[in-house]
């Protein structure tokens, strides 16, 4: 399992989030990726920020959309990997 449901956390604003633990091995498999860690190669590549970046690699809980859009982008960089297109 990649995610890990998290107790749900009260954010600056006061409404509970859905927070999740993205699993060691995803991190793993996002380094084979990255490109760069700027706010622009980690939102281009993965749809995330530099902070969600050191979040996830320290091990802290993120939100659970902001986890979900990630592991689609992995799945689709992944996928992209396996089968690269004709030329």
């Amino acid at each position: 399992m990649t995610l890990v449901p998290c107790k749900a956390d009260t954010g600056r604003i006061g409404k509970a989030m859905n927070l999740v633990l993205v699993a060691p091995e995803t991190i793993a498999r996002m380094h084979r990726h990255i490109g760069g860690r700027t706010d622009e190669a980690l939102n281009s590549c993965f749809g995330i920020s530099y902070n969600t970046w050191r979040k996830l690699a320290a091990g802290q809980p993120v939100r659970a959309s902001v986890a979900s859009r990630l592991i689609v982008r992995l799945s689709m960089l992944e996928s992209n990997a396996k089968h690269p297109a004709n030329d």
